[in-house]
């Protein structure tokens, strides 16, 4: 006994994919979200992580050209920036561990 392939006709009459022309596409550039999309989040959270270590070297330069007078305040934002920076490379681990997961999931 032989198994027949799978047809496309098959597929056209499965009731699971009748639905799947009516499906709009969103863009990156999609108006109706009023809060940004995913990359406007995550340029922003870099930008401002940037922010925060070219204040933490502005503070030191600062600090070694005898302008600024106190040394804690530069040291709490070299902590502030350090501490941001590993957020994010640990937000991005998470998210390429996640990546490699669902690549490796089978459909």
């Amino acid at each position: 006994m032989a198994i027949d392939p799978i047809t496309i006709q098959a597929l056209r009459q499965n009731p699971a994919m009748e639905g799947r022309d009516r499906i709009q596409e969103v863009g990156f550039n999609d108006s109706s979200n009023p809060e940004g999309s995913f990359a406007d989040m995550i340029r922003d959270a870099v930008q401002s992580v940037d922010a925060m270590q070219k204040e933490s070297e502005t503070g030191v330069e600062n600090i070694l050209a005898g302008k600024a007078e106190n040394i804690h305040e530069v040291m709490i934002s070299m902590q502030k920036a350090q501490l941001s920076f590993q957020l994010m490379v640990e937000m991005r681990n998470k998210a390429v561990e996640t990546y490699q997961e669902l690549s490796r999931m089978q459909i």
